[in-house]
């Protein structure tokens, strides 16, 4: 998704949220978003996609990329479900709107991504207005794409994470303990490692099923990837390398275990020149998938 969002883009982003720290006084992760939320004078609700009863009487202010929800109580919990909406968020009355049906665990991401629609100020443009650009799927996407990357870049204190992922060694124990200081979820923290601890490494991550036991990690199309995530130099190195390739290489190296540790060790992938290159691989299993860290050795 990162390459969804424009240089200039991302430029301004990390202004919007250095600001937002540095007007809470820069403090140690993890962010307090209750903090940010009042700062910003935001409020939350929540809401249940089985339900939508407290957010009928803003419907018809609510708009799903240009698009104005359905004024009839009776029919927004169909739109809603059909958008697959997690959140929403109405600039005019300042709220946030977050489905309790979605795992707590996700609730944190979801807020940090309404609070990015909220202080991108082209995001209330193209998210309120009835013009052609806003109604293309494409726009939509990017502005999803932004506030995907805003969420991630305040979670994640800018460009502080990356600086002290950096002194940290190249594994997943390095990135259970960064989810313990920035407080978010197992998965992003790994995401945001594998991007931005050392793009000049080759690197990636794949999230998957669980090679031995595929009621863990199942996927609807059955190839077993969930994500697929690379650095820059990774991509350059290995531009014929894909998923299913990487899959099938940590087939190789899985071990039964159900969770916690299940892949080590060492394989090989051939590069752009066609020489066999050496892998580290370091993968967990959190019981709902497997998260395999992977780099380049020599």
């Amino acid at each position: 998704m990162l390459e969804l969002v424009g240089l200039r883009e991302q430029s301004d982003i990390d202004q919007l949220v250095d600001k937002i720290l540095r007007d809470l006084g820069r403090p140690e992760p993890p962010l307090n978003l209750a903090m940010v939320r009042e700062l910003l004078r935001l409020d939350l609700k929540y809401y249940s996609s089985l339900d939508v009863g407290p957010i009928a009487e803003f419907a018809h202010r609510i708009k799903v990329a240009g698009k104005r929800l359905i004024e009839d109580p009776g029919l927004i919990l169909d739109v809603v479900k059909k958008a697959k909406l997690s959140g929403l968020w109405l600039p005019d009355d300042r709220k946030i709107f977050i489905d309790q049906e979605v795992p707590t665990l996700k609730h944190r991401w979801i807020e940090a991504h309404e609070i990015s629609h909220s202080v991108i100020p082209w995001h209330s443009e193209f998210l309120l207005g009835d013009n052609e650009v806003t109604l293309n799927p494409a726009c939509h996407e990017i502005i999803e794409a932004e506030a995907n990357f805003g969420a991630g870049r305040m979670l994640f204190f800018g460009s502080q994470f990356s600086l002290e992922a950096k002194d940290l060694q190249q594994s997943f124990k390095s990135i259970q303990a960064l989810k313990e200081r920035y407080g978010n979820t197992l998965t992003s923290t790994f995401w945001r490692f594998v991007e931005e601890r050392n793009p000049a490494l080759a690197s990636f991550g794949l999230i998957s099923t669980h090679p031995k036991h595929a009621d863990i990690g199942p996927t609807l199309d059955g190839s077993g990837v969930h994500h697929f995530i690379t650095s820059p130099t990774f991509r350059q190195l290995f531009p014929a390398v894909t998923a299913p390739q990487i899959y099938a290489l940590i087939e190789r190296n899985a071990s039964w275990k159900r969770r916690g540790p299940v892949v080590g060790g060492s394989d090989s992938l051939v590069d752009l020149r066609g020489e066999k290159r050496i892998i580290q691989l370091d993968g967990f299993c959190n019981t709902h998938q497997v998260l395999t860290l992977g780099w380049l050795c020599n």
